[in-house]
């Protein structure tokens, strides 16, 4: 039973399915677990940041260190253990700084984790789709039970939980295909050897897509945490904000599902900015909406499906423009930059809210999508890559 569950896809089930699941139920409603236990808008940015201040160190060493390391699994087992140790921890703690410091440790390391997770659904002998697709299910299964953790059970509740799925996603990795791609790179090197990594400050368009990344991701983030927010303050309780951040995580499941059908078919540059305008489309709507429904049916339509995009944008365009045996680290480079645009962004946009109220907020996100959208025109790939069949 054991053979046959090694590279099984079941094994991926369940390694996607935890994963995504642990990512959602730490991540999803925190601003509101945060709010609930009395930090003010500021206090909650500032606590939100402290994930990009963290990752933005951690989440490139740990892919160096996956890309060398002799056993990924157990890199990746380590990871997880210690997400799951950091959440306990999190559970007991009201001070300001010690939330800081977890939180930043935390999703640092949850951070590290999906860039690996990206790289194993690319180089499979499962489609991207059919194995990505359990992550979609997983995150929103915890995005729900996220909300009602938070408004039903004890404030541990919410972090018992998160450690649970830690443990569900170390039996899926116990059996994932970690380091044994069997769709290699083209171009790739002879075996055993390894690109320098100072290859990765040799291509222009890439530093040109971690600009657009940089406008993309950071916004993103914000909406991320604040969208609970958003959805409280218009009168919609914890537990069906669970259910609409589910909803929307739901229409992701097209889009990974058919993601083979016209991710290698479009340019990078199309891809980035289809992303781009749908972003925009979503903050004009929560900037001028006043009613709830209005919010509600676009962050159910467009949030998941833009965010997604990007992601999956984000592996085709680093395998593209990537040396070959630098794919996690480059991976990791764009997560750092995902997570410098949040530092910069979240702590801004706590100012801009504090100051001007969500709605203004939100068209000011709009604006700097826009200027993304116009960077985007200078995207072009240096070669392509098959990774979405």
């Amino acid at each position: 039973m054991l053979s046959r569950y090694k590279d099984s896809y079941v094994s991926y089930v369940i390694f996607y399915m935890g994963y995504y699941a642990l990512f959602s139920l730490f991540g999803s409603v925190m601003s509101v677990y945060l709010t609930g236990i009395g930090m003010a808008d500021w206090e909650m940015s500032l606590i939100l940041s402290a994930a990009g201040m963290f990752s933005f160190f951690v989440t490139p060493v740990t892919g160096y260190i996956n890309d060398r390391a002799k056993s990924q699994r157990a890199v990746l087992a380590v990871l997880l253990l210690a997400i799951g140790g950091l959440a306990l921890l999190y559970a007991r703690c009201r001070g300001l700084a010690a939330l800081f410091v977890l939180n930043g440790l935390t999703m640092a390391l949850i951070n590290s984790v999906t860039p690996v997770c990206e790289r194993i659904a690319g180089e499979s002998r499962y489609r991207y789709g059919l194995l990505r697709v359990w992550g979609t299910i997983g995150y929103a299964a915890g995005a729900q039970a996220a909300g009602l953790a938070v408004e039903k059970l004890p404030g541990w509740g919410l972090f018992a939980l998160t450690a649970g799925a830690c443990g569900v996603c170390l039996l899926g990795l116990y059996g994932v295909g970690v380091g044994s791609a069997a769709r290699p790179q083209s171009g790739g090197q002879a075996t055993g050897e390894k690109p320098r990594l100072s290859a990765l400050l040799e291509s222009p368009r890439f530093f040109l897509f971690l600009g657009a990344a940089f406008l993309f991701a950071g916004c993103s983030g914000v909406n991320i945490n604040y969208a609970p927010v958003l959805l409280n303050r218009l009168g919609i309780p914890t537990g069906a904000v669970g259910t609409v951040l589910f909803l929307s995580t739901l229409t992701e499941i097209p889009l990974i599902l058919f993601s083979h059908k016209f991710m290698d078919r479009f340019s990078g540059r199309a891809l980035m900015g289809a992303a781009f305008c749908l972003a925009i489309g979503q903050y004009l709507a929560y900037g001028m909406a006043g009613e709830a429904w209005v919010v509600v049916a676009v962050m159910v339509l467009v949030k998941a499906v833009a965010s997604t995009l990007y992601m999956m944008l984000s592996l085709k365009m680093v395998r593209c423009l990537v040396p070959p045996g630098l794919t996690t680290t480059g991976l990791g480079v764009v997560a750092s930059v995902n997570n410098l645009a949040a530092i910069a962004m979240q702590n801004a946009g706590g100012w801009a809210t504090g100051r001007w109220g969500m709605g203004a907020m939100y068209l000011g996100m709009a604006a700097l999508c826009g200027a993304g959208l116009a960077l985007t025109c200078f995207l072009k790939a240096e070669r392509e890559e098959t990774v979405f069949g």
